[in-house]
Parts: structure tokens; sequence; C-alpha cells
């Protein structure tokens, strides 16, 4: 007599609890719970897969991104790199290096990008409905914060000369 196996003949999927088919070799309901157990089960080497992937991406410099001067690596969205990574909001980054605490660091495709995106979803809206908060000429308060390096030499390149 050849080995006996024990079988266990499922009635129920095992991700939904759903009922099986008629078929005795099954363990799920459909496809779509097959793929949930299957990534579930592998979610964390892919995890690590994607993020040695993108360490592996970043050493190498990029006229479409922009270096951390923290650890020197290049992204495209430095911000959300400085806040996962080196644990620090996209602001304090941009104060303790001087950089202009209000204005992202986004390479200038990607900027073009955002700039289009306001437009067409129609979020640019926002700033008419904030006028009321906007700079008025001679009001009191304004313009007493030291301005960052960057800010300055925005300002230079344009049509302003500021010291």
């Amino acid at each position: 007599m050849g080995k006996q196996f024990n079988v266990e003949i499922r009635s129920n999927c095992k991700v939904c609890g759903g009922s099986l088919p008629t078929s005795r070799h099954r363990t799920y309901c459909s496809k779509k719970c097959r793929n949930y157990a299957i990534n579930k089960r592998h979610s964390k080497a892919h995890t690590d897969w994607q993020r040695d992937r993108r360490n592996r991406q970043a050493i190498y410099p990029s006229k479409d991104k922009i270096q951390c001067m923290l650890c020197g690596k290049w992204y495209r969205q430095v911000g959300s790199h400085i806040v996962q990574v080196h644990k620090i909001t996209a602001r304090e980054y941009r104060k303790e290096l001087g950089f202009d605490v209000k204005k992202g660091q986004l390479p200038d495709d990607l900027r073009q990008l955002k700039r289009e995106q306001v437009f067409e979803n129609k979020t640019v809206k926002n700033l008419k409905a904030g006028k009321k908060f906007w700079y008025k000429k001679g009001q009191s308060g304004v313009g007493i914060y030291t301005r960052s390096a960057q800010t300055l030499e925005r300002l230079r390149t344009k049509h302003k000369t500021y010291e």
C-alpha cells in the first residue's frame, strides 16, 4: 500500500470565508482572494526590494532631481525623503539650511507640471478666495522676517535689488 495523505478538504475560502467552487483542490474562492493572500505574504520582501532599488537610483545626479543636503542623494521630491528618512519636517530642513521656508524643493519640470495641475483641477481659485490675507501696501508688520539666501537670490535675479 502507498502512503496515505491526510488532505483537508476545505469548504470555505482562506481569505474571505466564502464558499469554494466544486473543485476539491481550491483554497481560494477567486483570483482576487488568491492574489490578496500572495501579496500579503510577499509584501515585506517587495517593500524591501523597492526601497533598495530607490536607494541605488538615488546615488546618480540628474538635472531632473534635487540633492538632499543631509545625505547627498538625489530625489525628485526631496521633501518626502526628508520626512521619511531623516525624520524631520521639510520646513525644518529648509529653515536649517537657509532655503526659503515657504517654497518647496522641486525640480523645474515637476514644478511646471504642478503649476499646470493647479489650473486643470481649479485649485487656483483658492488663491483668490484668500485675497483678504494678501499683503497690502504700507501694511505694518510685513517683511520683518529675515529673508533666506534663496529668496534674496531670486529677488536679485528678477527685477528688484535687495541687499
